[in-house]
């Protein structure tokens, strides 16, 4: 038999191989699109630090906070440390289904306890610094301590800051409140400031009817509507918020959760009058 006659099976070896040649230019190209698209991803999808799982693990949420601001935190005559904040540091506890444990820490060294991991959560306080944003991560806002125009709870004729021209209102000497009463003189004629030592002087009084209205801050604002003043309107905003590190994303969830879970339920309001009007 002819030794030729298989050939055709064979593979034909001659044939040309496809191959595909890609630029130089073209690959360091694609090689920067794909470290773009790795970094964007990076950003837009940081990986957890997991320390929701070393909370649960541990079973205790350490709280950072300085005991020295009533009545959000403050030491009670027991030595224990009590406060708004505190009330809500455990209402994020029993969320995460742990114990609390309360960390002490000078306020100067708050954030620097996030960073080195000796706190999980800082509730105390806080007003939102965009400084810090690099290294922590802010929660929603729960209460707001910017200045606020507070009038007698009877007074129906002042409902904002236009409504004080040609009256007189009271100020602490030399705070937040006096700036924004020298604002008030410039915007609306006629107002006259009177200043005092304090901010519980100045709602003092308008209580005692030596002046229309006071300027004081949202912590004083709301402890005095139980002395028969009514708080009409910011005129300011300084929001407090809670603060976990940058990476504790899953953290941060679950307290927002918690401050959402607060504030829509009603219980928010009930801690807010529980401190700042009894001054439990």
């Amino acid at each position: 038999m002819s030794k030729t006659s298989n050939l055709k099976n064979q593979p034909n070896t001659d044939s040309p191989r496809l191959t595909f040649h890609i630029p130089r230019v073209t690959r360091f190209i694609i090689v920067i699109l794909l470290l773009v698209i790795g970094g964007v991803a990076f950003f837009l999808f940081p990986r957890d630090d997991g320390t929701l799982a070393e909370i649960r693990q541990r079973g205790t949420l350490r709280v950072g906070l300085d005991a020295s601001f009533p009545p959000f935190e403050t030491i009670n005559e027991q030595g224990q440390i009590v406060g708004l904040d505190v009330d809500i540091a455990q209402a994020v506890a029993a969320d995460l289904g742990v114990e609390l444990e309360l960390v002490n820490i000078g306020f100067d060294g708050l954030y620097d306890a996030l960073l080195a991991r000796r706190a999980d959560l800082v509730i105390s306080g806080l007003p939102y610094d965009p400084r810090w944003t690099q290294d922590v991560a802010y929660t929603r806002n729960y209460f707001n301590a910017g200045q606020v125009l507070v009038t007698p709870a009877d007074e129906s004729t002042i409902d904002g800051p236009e409504d004080v021209v040609g009256r007189t209102v009271a100020v602490e000497w030399g705070s937040q409140a006096d700036m924004e009463g020298r604002r008030l003189e410039k915007e609306a004629e006629g107002v006259t400031l009177q200043r005092y030592p304090s901010a519980a002087e100045a709602l003092e009084a308008v209580l005692n009817n030596q002046v229309d209205a006071a300027i004081v801050d949202g912590v004083s604002a709301v402890a005095a509507t139980s002395r028969g003043l009514r708080p009409v309107t910011y005129l300011t905003d300084e929001w407090y918020a809670a603060a976990v590190h940058i990476d504790s994303r899953e953290l941060l969830d679950v307290v927002n959760q918690t401050l959402t879970r607060l504030d829509e339920s009603g219980e928010m309001a009930k801690m807010q009058v529980k401190w700042l009007e009894n001054g439990e």
